[in-house]
C-alpha cells in the first residue's frame, strides 16, 4: 500500500483521500456520542454553526486533515527537505491524526493545527529573505488565531521566537514583528467582545491557565493509545541524526524547527485546563514529519511496508475495540 505514496502522482493525491475515509470511516458507520474538548472563543462559534452530531461535523474534521495533509506534504516538498517527491508526509499526517479514537471528532486542535501548519509554512519561506515582514507577522498572527481555537495553541509562540534565531538572524526589529502579529487577533477579538457588551469573556480567551489539570481515562486502552503515540516519538528521536545525513545547511534548520515544534509542543501540556488524550494532536504536524522521513529511510521497500501495516493496525484496532471485544464474549 506505501509504494502506491511513493510518487507525488494525481492518481496517489485520490487514493489518499480513499486512505482518510477508511481511517476515518468509524465516525461515519459507528458515530459516537462527544463534547467539545477545551474549545476557545472561535471553535465555539464553528461549533454553534455544524454543532457536535450527525455527519456534519465528521465530515469537517476529515476535510481539515485532508487539508492539513496536503499543506505539511507541501512543505516538504516546496523546501526540498527530502531528495524525492513522494505523498509520505501526507499519509503520516492522516495516520498520526486518526491514531486515536478521540482525534476523529471534531476536536478544537483541528482548526488549531490549520494556523499552526501556516505558521510553519510562513516561517520557512523567511528563510533567506532580506525583508520577511509578513512572514513574520502572519506566525505571529497564525499561533494566536490557532490558540483562539485551543488556548495552549500559543505555546508555539516560543516556537517562533526561537525560528527566528534559528532560521534567520535574531534582531529586535523582526522579533516586534511576530510580537504585534501575535497581538492583533487578540485586539480585535477584544474590541468584538467590548462592543457586544462581553468583555468579560475575554480574559478566558488569552489566560486561561490550569497547571498539570490531566483528564485521562486510565484503561487499557489508553495505555496502547499513549503507547502508539510513544514509540512514533521514539521512532522520530532515534532516526533524527540521520534525517541530517546529506542535507544542506537550509534543510537542517528546517529540521531542527520540526524536532523544536515536536519538543515545544510537549510543554502544552503543563498549562493546559481539562487534559484528555486528544490534547496529544498538538503534536500531529512534527511527528508526522518525522514519521514520514522515518518510512522514506528504511531501504528495504517491505520493512516499511510492514512497519506501516502494523501502524495502520493497531489504529483500526483502537477505533474498532468495541466490536471486537462484543465479538470475542461471544464466541
Amino acid at each position: 500500500m506505501l509504494q502506491i505514496f511513493r510518487t507525488n502522482s494525481p492518481i496517489a493525491a485520490i487514493l489518499l483521500l480513499v486512505y482518510i475515509f477508511i481511517l476515518r470511516l468509524h465516525e461515519f458507520i459507528i458515530p459516537t456520542a462527544w463534547q467539545p474538548t477545551n474549545p476557545n472563543f472561535f471553535s465555539e462559534i464553528v461549533y454553534d454553526w455544524v454543532g457536535t452530531d450527525g455527519l456534519l461535523p465528521s465530515l469537517v474534521a476529515l476535510f481539515l486533515v485532508f487539508i492539513q495533509a496536503f499543506m505539511l506534504n507541501q512543505i516538504v516538498l516546496n523546501n526540498k527537505m527530502r531528495r524525492t517527491a513522494t505523498y509520505f508526509p501526507a499519509v503520516a499526517y492522516v495516520l498520526v491524526a486518526s491514531a486515536i479514537p478521540e482525534f476523529l471528532e471534531l476536536h478544537p486542535l483541528h482548526f488549531a493545527n490549520t494556523f499552526f501548519i501556516i505558521a510553519i509554512s510562513e516561517l520557512f519561506k523567511s528563510y533567506r529573505k532580506y525583508e520577511a515582514a509578513s512572514e513574520l507577522f502572519n506566525i505571529g498572527f497564525c499561533v494566536a488565531v490557532g490558540s483562539m481555537f485551543y488556548f495552549s495553541m500559543n505555546v508555539f509562540i516560543i516556537f517562533a521566537i526561537l525560528g527566528l534565531t534559528i532560521i534567520r538572524s535574531f534582531n529586535i526589529r523582526e522579533l516586534t514583528i511576530i510580537f504585534i502579529g501575535f497581538v492583533v487577533p487578540f485586539f480585535l477579538a477584544g474590541t468584538y467582545l467590548l462592543w457586544n457588551d462581553s468583555f468579560d469573556e475575554f480574559r478566558s480567551i488569552w489566560a486561561n491557565f490550569y497547571f498539570f489539570d490531566f483528564n485521562f481515562d486510565w484503561n487499557t486502552a489508553t495505555y496502547m493509545e499513549l503507547g502508539l503515540l510513544l514509540f512514533i516519538v521514539l521512532l522520530s528521536l532515534i532516526n533524527f541524526q540521520s534525517f541530517y545525513y546529506k542535507t544542506n545547511i537550509q534543510v537542517q534548520k528546517y529540521i531542527n524547527m520540526v524536532y523544536w515544534a515536536l519538543f515545544i509542543g510537549f510543554f502544552s501540556f503543563v498549562y493546559q485546563g481539562n487534559i484528555t488524550t486528544g490534547h496529544l494532536l498538538i503534536l500531529a504536524p512534527p511527528l508526522a514529519i518525522f514519521l514520514a522521513f522515518s518510512l522514506l529511510k528504511i531501504k528495504n521497500v517491505a520493512v516499511a511496508e510492514f512497519l506501516h501495516l502494523t501502524l495502520l493496525l493497531i489504529v483500526l484496532i483502537l477505533q474498532y475495540r468495541s466490536i471486537l471485544i462484543e465479538s470475542l464474549i461471544s464466541s
